[in-house]
């Protein structure tokens, strides 16, 4: 095989191939310092648009910046600001006072007071408690004007001087009673309706409810009789005019009983208990067993009259 004839290039001085039309050792440094200079035209191209970045955003940071400060200056000396540019004067706080108050000194020893010789030592008189008030009492004329309608346990009874009291019980009313005895010389009531017996006689027990009346008549026995002792059995007013019949005793079944007063005309009857008697124009008609008082109004004076049926 004939050896291969070789070339020298000028420009580098090395022997190459005459296969080759050009140096490669030439076109080999050729292509590396082309593609050196596409590296470093890469590098400045990045470096061109990293700059043109950085010049966009670096004077709108700027910007942010100064408004957040300028913000945050007025928030914090706005009122300042503003009295400046008109002109007035801020006003200052006032300093705190180092004035300090003194306290004068308490003394730990206590003078006792002396007494004042002027003043009495003795005690003052105890005050006497008020006394219970008295219920006023109704004059025995104004319950008497009363009609009857009132039923008590008893309607006439006897109680000898000396003995219990008799407790007398009213129904019919509104509940609120007042007593009344014709004469507390004779016989006394107190204000629940007992009894007692003072001096020898005969007198009515009156009950009422401010409405009408209850009637009950008390006979008392022994002891001496009052000076103002009533002496008949019922004492209504003085007007001349009397019942001619005060207290009588029938049966049922008996004739009708009339009562009189003396007049007939305007003459108002009444019954306390219609279940013992009943009465129609002063004609009595006994009905059951019991007392009752029949009552004469006339002209605003009441005459009553003890009917006592037996069965």
């Amino acid at each position: 095989m004939a050896p291969q004839s070789l070339k020298r290039c000028p420009d580098c001085g090395e022997a190459y191939s005459a296969s080759y039309k050009y140096c490669p050792f030439c076109e080999e440094e050729a292509a590396f310092q082309e593609g050196e200079m596409l590296r470093r035209s890469k590098r400045s191209r990045s470096k061109s648009s990293h700059s043109s970045s950085f010049s966009l955003v670096t004077p709108t940071l700027i910007i942010l910046i100064l408004l957040m400060a300028s913000l945050l200056v007025y928030l914090l000396f706005g009122d300042q600001i503003k009295a400046k540019l008109k002109g007035e004067d801020l006003p200052v706080p006032p300093a705190a006072s180092s004035s300090v108050i003194e306290t004068p000194p308490v003394s730990s020893s206590i003078e006792p007071v002396q007494p004042d010789p002027s003043v009495s030592a003795e005690p003052p008189a105890p005050v006497d408690p008020p006394a219970d008030p008295v219920a006023p009492t109704v004059p025995y004329e104004t319950v008497y004007a009363l009609p009857t309608a009132l039923t008590l346990n008893k309607s006439d009874f006897t109680l000898p001087v000396g003995d219990p009291d008799v407790q007398l019980k009213v129904s019919g009313g509104s509940g609120t009673y007042t007593w009344v005895s014709q004469d507390p010389n004779i016989a006394t009531v107190d204000e629940t309706g007992k009894v007692k017996a003072i001096a020898r006689g005969t007198v009515n027990v009156l009950v009422s409810d401010g409405i009408r009346k209850g009637v009950c008549i008390v006979r008392v026995k022994g002891g001496s009789a009052p000076a103002t002792a009533t002496t008949s059995e019922s004492s209504p007013p003085s007007t001349g005019l009397s019942l001619n019949k005060t207290d009588y005793t029938t049966k049922v079944g008996d004739m009708d009983v009339l009562l009189t007063l003396g007049v007939t005309d305007g003459v108002l009857w009444e019954t306390s208990n219609a279940a013992v008697a009943t009465v129609s124009k002063g004609l009595v008609h006994a009905v059951g067993k019991g007392n009752c008082t029949i009552t004469a109004t006339y002209e605003g004076h009441s005459y009553e009259c003890i009917v006592r049926v037996k069965g």
